[in-house]
């Protein structure tokens, strides 16, 4: 796959499809670029599709420094400048979406709508943060990841769910996720939620919040509560979908959602 050199790393990205409208696809933090493998080749057919691995994730290097999500907008931007994308739908995997919203606040122009994927939109529950806290220690970081995984697998016995879960998000480092934690912790301090963000921006893009894991029917009620009061907002349950990652459980389902949001 091709890379962007850097000053501080090397960023892996794959590029694929034809049309002057690009999906933009942004794993989560401590996630390689493979969780969109099987719907970058469906969507392809319909969009240019990038899809790149932050730095320090999957086959992108780092310069060994700590960072935060504002160095993932900065990959972002470059990757971005790098390949001429004049027109793109960033579609983010959980708290990347963060960085899909500063993205569509500094390129109105660009970027007409976004796509978030299981991201948490109301101000998370304290055991969320106790579970982030323990990413901060060394000897407890990796109970608590793997208790994140357990929770976000949702029972699933899919292979590829149980793989993506327990051996590639498995290989990203202490490093990463303790600066996961940190970063992830910061912006719901700073912003409270991310339905509170968004009413923040200026020229909000059309955005369309689909997900799966979280079952509660409050938790929909509060964005179709939002949606009513902020017209570029939609939200969609998944049906066909359990765990946190429909994208990968259910590719062809979250294509059409997308497919039908974009054309609409």
């Amino acid at each position: 796959m091709p890379l962007l050199h850097t000053a501080q790393g090397d960023i892996d990205y794959q590029d694929r499809g034809a049309g002057e409208v690009t999906l933009f696809l942004m794993p989560g933090w401590c996630q390689p670029k493979t969780v969109f493998d099987a719907f970058a080749g469906q969507a392809a057919a319909y969009y240019r599709v990038v899809t790149l691995d932050w730095r320090g994730h999957g086959k992108s290097s780092t310069d060994g420094e700590d960072f935060d999500g504002a160095a993932l907008v900065s990959d972002a931007l470059t990757l971005i400048e790098y390949l001429g994308l004049t027109q793109l739908i960033p579609v983010s995997v959980a708290h990347a979406s963060w960085v899909a919203v500063d993205l569509a606040e500094r390129l109105p122009e660009r970027i007409p709508a976004v796509v978030f994927l299981d991201w948490i939109m109301n101000s998370p529950e304290p055991m969320f943060f106790t579970s982030i806290d323990a990413m901060q220690h060394e000897d407890r970081w990796q109970a608590a990841r793997d208790e994140l995984c357990q929770c976000w697998l949702a029972n699933s016995d899919s292979p590829t769910m149980i793989h993506h879960l327990q051996t590639e998000m498995a290989q990203s480092s202490y490093q990463l996720w303790r600066l996961a934690g940190q970063t992830i912790t910061g912006v719901y301090r700073q912003y409270g939620s991310p339905l509170q963000r968004l009413d923040m921006l200026p020229h909000p893009p059309q955005t369309l919040h689909l997900y799966s894991l979280d079952r509660n029917d409050e938790y929909l009620a509060l964005q179709q509560r939002f949606a009513k009061t902020h017209d570029f907002f939609q939200v969609k349950r998944l049906k066909q979908a359990r765990t946190h990652l429909a994208v990968l459980e259910s590719p062809e389902t979250v294509l059409t959602e997308i497919l039908l949001f974009l054309q609409r």
